[in-house]
């Protein structure tokens, strides 16, 4: 299942906030070292601008797969702070219609259990369908997002439209800074490419699928 999720929702999801975060840390803090944060979870200033997110979970909601966080450029955002040195001209892309994605991350252990023919690049397509869906129904025209070279080559094949306009330093591998076409037209081409026509995004389940957590 992939839904979104926005802040208003998290006392009925907490419970996959927390994987989230959680998830987030191995990643991005102990996996990549590309930030440092305290005790188990990665967070920063940019949850606090009430973010839409989007995760792939189980059909009742219980556990995390993947997750992305995505925001419109026309407040702060983290990628135009990282690579503000290597943006031509960050003004440019400030704007209600170009909205960002960042923190994307898979459990690839979790999947595995759980789903043991699934591949975790057939999962990362469905995370590009499902953010253009999104960007589609809400009048999204450009996704600015960061790329090494691996997740570049898997959204060209998947037929995204990308346009690479900068490249931060001092990470472990090179990170790119992109541009990728939004709107109903670059989503048909994906789901053309991907010979996948069936819509990707789900609403949000009901809170009574919350599941309880044992102690």
């Amino acid at each position: 299942m992939y839904f979104t999720l926005e802040s208003h929702q998290f006392g009925a999801f907490s419970h996959l906030v927390e994987q989230m975060y959680a998830l987030r840390h191995r990643v991005f803090c102990e996996q990549l070292q590309w930030v440092d944060a305290e005790g188990n979870r990665e967070r920063d200033q940019y949850d606090d601008y009430n973010p839409v997110y989007l995760l792939h979970t189980d059909e009742n909601a219980e556990f995390l797969y993947a997750s992305a966080r995505l925001m419109p450029t026309s407040g702060p955002t983290l990628l135009t702070d990282v690579f503000a040195q290597s943006i031509p001209d960050a003004g440019m892309i400030q704007s209600p219609f170009v909205w960002e994605i960042t923190r994307l991350c898979l459990d690839d252990t979790l999947l595995r259990q759980h789903q043991p023919g699934q591949r975790a690049i057939n999962v990362l397509r469905m995370m590009l369908l499902a953010g253009m869906e999104f960007g589609a129904r809400n009048g999204v025209e450009t996704f600015l997002s960061n790329f090494d070279d691996v997740r570049l080559r898997i959204w060209r094949r998947a037929g995204a439209r990308i346009d690479i306009v900068g490249q931060a330093e001092g990470f472990s591998v090179p990170v790119m800074l992109g541009l990728t076409e939004a709107g109903r037209d670059a989503l048909e081409a994906v789901r053309t490419q991907l010979g996948h026509h069936e819509r990707v995004l789900s609403r949000a389940p009901q809170a009574r699928f919350r599941p309880a957590r044992a102690a």
